[in-house]
């Protein structure tokens, strides 16, 4: 399984939501792809999927989460994923 994590740049909350996936998918071995909207890739792939609200959680061509997510709702949202 692999994730995308799009963010909006170095703000507070997207290093947070960042720090936040970046662990959940860590403890659960799942591989996360991480883009930010100030690079090519990041602003394609936000551009693709019309995104309007940062940070994006992307599963399988569909958006699964947006925003800041507490660690408990990562984790449900994961553990959704994989079972």
């Amino acid at each position: 399984m692999k994730l995308t994590l799009i963010l909006a740049g170095s703000y507070t909350s997207c290093t947070e939501t960042r720090e936040i996936w970046t662990d959940t998918c860590q403890t659960q071995q799942i591989d996360l792809e991480i883009f930010n909207l100030d690079d090519k890739q990041g602003e394609n792939t936000a551009r693709h999927y019309n995104l309007k609200t940062f940070p994006a959680l992307i599963h399988d061509h569909k958006i699964i989460a947006v925003g800041h997510p507490s660690k408990e709702d990562a984790i449900k949202i994961i553990t959704d994923l994989t079972q």
